[in-house]
């Protein structure tokens, strides 16, 4: 069979699906056979669009010999129509969005996680670039904890056996996480990725993550949403939501945790934390559970630098490897935070929220955090497994 006898980066399939549904294509690519997975959930009208393997390569497949799609659960799927283009591959791998103040960068090659924030208004020498982007487990990116148990075969991280995490970046071994999907509107850009698992190389989980990224005057929005399809039972897990890299430099962490949220109370600051893994007890920030005032900033000694907020956080987790004051993004010393959730990951169910970030002096973030404090109260995470 062959549905499409043409060269192309781009397919769209139109279906009708009672059931979600897990399907393979299959093309030609630089002379060998390639198979491709991709998820459909259940929809009366759908419509799924992808890059092809390759895409930002420059890589053009040819033909679509075969097409196969399982239902997960009751009920079947019919494709109504396949369609393929040729689109311009974005130069550079990365997409600025940019107004007077912000300049972001979405790093297509590595899933669509941030890898650049600039604040223009900043007055610290040498520093551009706030955010670390040493490999693809260092940006600001979603990742989730699923399985370790069979069918899952568990990776290796650290020496340590490692569960089901996909990671927007790519994976240990810095094979890059597949673009599936981008669009720019405006101030936005959208991005669909289907994700590494972390504790592998060259392994590709079975989920697909978005965000969408909107800049607006100071402060960049992000909404995410990740979708796992792999039809297995996950555990309870403490979930990075999201994962967030800065450079060195920014070497004090600021957060509140008190009872009295956006009344401008004392913040909590720690100047010296050190590698997370080797001092858990110590890098785990529990928040009062009155706190709605969940944001947190690594700024300098001067209190300037990049914050991060959160509704519904229930904890922070932050620290600092191999600290040594550096600006260089691309170094390895870096600081961490990642405000957490617990949930269970359930299959074919997808996990949806959104965050804020600013920069600029500590006083400034915390009160343009206050201002927007109502923008989202990710109400998902509490409904998640109810």
């Amino acid at each position: 069979m062959n549905y499409v006898a043409e060269k192309y980066n781009r397919f769209r399939i139109r279906y009708r699906g009672e059931a979600p549904a897990v399907g393979s294509f299959y093309f030609t690519c630089d002379g060998e056979t390639v198979r491709e997975q991709f998820y459909l959930p259940a929809s009366e009208d759908g419509v799924f669009e992808s890059y092809t393997e390759g895409f930002l390569d420059g890589k053009l497949a040819f033909g679509l010999f075969d097409l196969r799609i399982q239902p997960r659960g009751d009920g079947g799927v019919t494709v109504t129509d396949i369609t393929v283009s040729v689109e311009d591959v974005p130069a550079g791998g990365t997409y600025f969005l940019e107004n007077d103040i912000l300049k972001v960068g979405v790093e297509l090659v590595w899933g669509g996680g941030l890898s650049y924030y600039e604040d223009k208004r900043c007055k610290i020498k040498g520093l551009k670039n706030m955010l670390n982007h040493a490999d693809p487990g260092r940006l600001i990116q979603q990742s989730y904890y699923g399985t370790g148990d069979p069918p899952f075969v568990k990776g290796e991280f650290m020496g340590h056996p490692w569960v089901y995490n996909p990671v927007q970046g790519g994976d240990r071994g810095g094979c890059k996480s597949k673009l599936v999907d981008f669009r720019v509107t405006g101030d936005s850009v959208w991005v669909k990725c289907r994700p590494r698992d972390w504790g592998k190389v060259g392994s590709y989980t079975y989920s697909y993550m978005e965000n969408t990224y909107t800049v607006d005057h100071d402060i960049l929005r992000v909404d995410n949403v990740f979708v796992d399809w792999s039809g297995w039972v996950h555990p309870r897990a403490t979930q990075e939501v999201p994962a967030f890299y800065t450079v060195s430099y920014l070497d004090n962490f600021y957060f509140y945790n008190g009872n009295k949220p956006w009344q401008d109370e004392p913040l909590q600051v720690r100047r010296d934390l050190i590698f997370w893994p080797e001092d858990w007890p110590r890098h785990r920030f529990f928040l009062d559970k009155e706190n709605t005032e969940t944001w947190a900033a690594w700024v300098d000694a001067d209190d300037c630098g990049i914050g991060l907020y959160v509704p519904g956080a229930q904890l922070f987790i932050g620290g600092r490897f191999s600290h040594d004051g550096s600006k260089d993004p691309a170094a390895g010393p870096t600081n961490y935070v990642a405000p957490l959730y617990s949930l269970s990951i359930i299959s074919y169910k997808p996990v949806t929220y959104s965050y804020l970030v600013t920069s600029g002096p500590l006083s400034e973030i915390r009160r343009r955090f206050k201002e927007e404090k109502d923008f989202a109260d990710n109400a998902s995470f509490r409904a998640y497994n109810e």
